[in-house]
């Protein structure tokens, strides 16, 4: 995906911002998603 259909202006901005950072990767669905479908506010994952 690109921020306002701009590659390169997607990839600077992701420079700046993951400059000093560690990028880490999470398997599994968020807890929080998990919740709001509990919840019925969101609908279920389709399962692939």
């Amino acid at each position: 995906q690109t921020f306002a259909g701009d590659a390169a202006l997607t990839s600077a901005m992701l420079d700046r911002i993951l400059h000093h950072s560690h990028v880490v990767q999470i398997k599994g669905e968020s807890y929080r998603l998990r919740q709001k479908r509990k919840a019925g506010v969101i609908a279920e994952a389709n399962p692939e």
